[in-house]
């Protein structure tokens, strides 16, 4: 009883009350419309590195050899990402230098649709002639760059482990 009574004389503070309420659930009504609206432009991409192993053709080979390194971006977005590079990096100065085939042009740029995937490769003698003057601790990066600028960004390791890995599958 008391309560209702003290809502009779307080019918000022209630409205308040409820009109703050409605408030904080108009804002999350936006909120999440917005976020609604928003997913079919969503832009995602996973990058992968994997090691390319090829079996020797010769009689007495036992053992597979290091062909080189394979980069990987998987569209997992629902709209086409447009990348213009796909590789390799390695960060100094807090910088991303971008690695090339010296003696043959990669093909980097594509567009790859939802769930699509996209690879380039690079051979063990390109990586050895390329990374010799590196530092062993270097750190090495899966790296990928899009027609908007957006970096993809994946640590593969450093470039002294990478040497000696492929070294001991050579």
């Amino acid at each position: 009883m008391n309560i209702i009574e003290w809502c009779n004389s307080n019918n000022g503070f209630l409205t308040g009350v409820l009109s703050l309420l409605t408030l904080v659930v108009s804002i999350i009504a936006v909120i999440v419309s917005i976020r609604t609206a928003r997913l079919p432009y969503k832009k995602k991409a996973i990058l992968s590195s994997s090691f390319m192993l090829g079996m020797v053709t010769e009689p007495f080979a036992s053992k597979p050899m290091a062909l080189g390194l394979e980069a990987g971006i998987t569209n997992l977005g629902n709209r086409a990402i447009h990348i213009t590079y796909l590789g390799y990096a390695i960060k100094k100065d807090r910088k991303y230098y971008r690695m090339y085939p010296i003696n043959r042009a990669i093909e980097c740029k594509k567009t790859i649709a939802p769930t699509e995937i996209m690879t380039v490769s690079f051979m063990t003698d390109e990586l050895v002639k390329g990374l010799a003057n590196e530092p062993a601790d270097a750190k090495l990066f899966v790296y990928a760059v899009d027609s908007e600028n957006k970096e993809y960004i994946r640590r593969a390791g450093t470039v002294g482990k990478l040497l000696e890995n492929l070294c001991k599958a050579r």
